[in-house]
């Protein structure tokens, strides 16, 4: 109970801090994000100082990017519950990133069914993205990330998994610790969040490297009532 009291205290910290971040680093941004585009407006498109501009944005987008993440992950909203059909939310959201670029190489092969749950549609999509997302860069852009959809235990359960490195072992205490990535880029936010949003929901999120490779994480969320 003490150190989850402290776990509480130092998220609730990290809260007001996310806060200030939003209100002296967002609105700034946003407005030297416009007037970079006013002067690059101004500019002919075949101008190196055109690309220099875009760059700019670039670089700005990407710290904004970063407060958002901050944020979602420091003051998650509250879930709004309404049901879904979990294989269907996995399905869509699966095709969605499919169609990233980055991603071209993997497929994703989503099977299995279970029960509806009463969970946020927008907030599970943002887990299961992020799960996708983190399957395919482990695989490196190629192969089969699999995805199942089934009842265990009297809960709901999506378990991904990829055919990648896998996770050291001195490494699998620390995936869920705000900011650690081992990713060449990344905030190393997007796991602490997921774990966030799972458990606002009364569910479980946990990762396993079992002995045949890759990773699996498997998340759980209880069925309706």
């Amino acid at each position: 109970m003490e150190e989850q009291l402290r776990a509480q205290a130092s998220l609730a910290g990290l809260g007001e801090m996310a806060a200030v971040i939003a209100h002296e680093v967002k609105n700034p941004l946003a407005g030297i994000r416009g007037a970079i585009q006013v002067i690059g407006s101004r500019l002919p498109s075949e101008s190196r100082d055109a690309t220099v501009l875009q760059e700019i944005i670039a670089r700005v987008d990407g710290l904004n990017e970063l407060v958002n993440d901050l944020l979602l992950f420091a003051r998650p909203p509250k879930p709004r519950p309404e049901r879904v059909d979990l294989a269907a939310l996995v399905r869509r959201t699966a095709a969605l990133v499919a169609a990233d670029p980055a991603v071209a190489g993997v497929g994703i092969d989503v099977h299995g069914d279970a029960p509806p749950v009463m969970a946020d549609r927008a907030l599970v999509e943002i887990v299961v993205a992020n799960l996708l997302m983190n399957g395919a860069q482990a695989m490196q852009g190629r192969g089969v990330l699999d995805v199942e959809v089934r009842q265990v235990d009297g809960f709901c359960a999506m378990t991904f998994h990829d055919h990648g490195p896998g996770i050291a072992p001195e490494l699998r205490d620390k995936v869920f610790t705000p900011f650690f990535t081992t990713k060449s880029s990344g905030t190393g936010l997007g796991l602490p969040t997921s774990k966030r949003l799972i458990e606002a929901h009364g569910g479980l999120i946990d990762i396993a490297c079992p002995s045949e490779g890759g990773t699996t994480v498997t998340v759980r969320l209880p069925p309706l009532d």
